[in-house]
């Protein structure tokens, strides 16, 4: 799996002349800053260090949640698809998870499709972030129940902080 994913982010730079001038600039407000928040219910602090990779072609966000039952990680590395022309991104967890989709942008952030997932569970999920200011973006995360309507699984709200280094 990580082999395909390496010559596939090798092809996506190859193919870079094809990519508009800045693909990835509706991201680049969260590149060189640290966001941080609080989850629902006590659940835990959330924090997302992005940074550029590449000379700006692709995206690193690492995050780290400090929850009851212990720190969660994950990674997520955004880079744009010439061929589908998005943004696309593939994240992998502390816990094992792998996801990859893509990242549209949007009038006041950006939303990221309905994507359907199997591991924990068989779930269908959807995301949306909502920039509000240059210091503060929420994201809200939403999965589709049995009848099909779209349930509130979280929303927290992130705050620019000082970088960890």
């Amino acid at each position: 799996m990580i082999g395909s994913f390496l010559l596939y982010l090798l092809s996506l730079n190859a193919a870079g002349a094809d990519a508009p001038a800045d693909p990835l600039q509706p991201l680049q407000f969260l590149v060189g800053h640290c966001w941080a928040g609080d989850f629902p219910n006590g659940m835990g602090k959330d924090t997302h260090c992005f940074e550029a990779m590449y000379g700006g072609k692709f995206i690193r966000d690492k995050h780290v949640l400090h929850g009851k039952h212990g720190d969660y990680l994950g990674e997520t590395i955004y880079g744009f698809d010439p061929a589908r022309k998005q943004i696309v991104y593939w994240y992998f967890s502390s816990d094992g998870d792998i996801d990859s989709s893509s990242m549209l942008p949007v009038a006041d952030g950006f939303d990221f499709p309905e994507r359907h997932l199997l591991q924990p569970q068989d779930v269908t999920m959807r995301t949306r972030w909502k920039r509000s200011g240059n210091d503060r973006y929420v994201a809200l995360n939403e999965r589709k129940t049995g009848e099909g309507a779209w349930q509130t699984e979280w929303k927290v709200e992130y705050v620019k902080v000082a970088a960890k280094r």
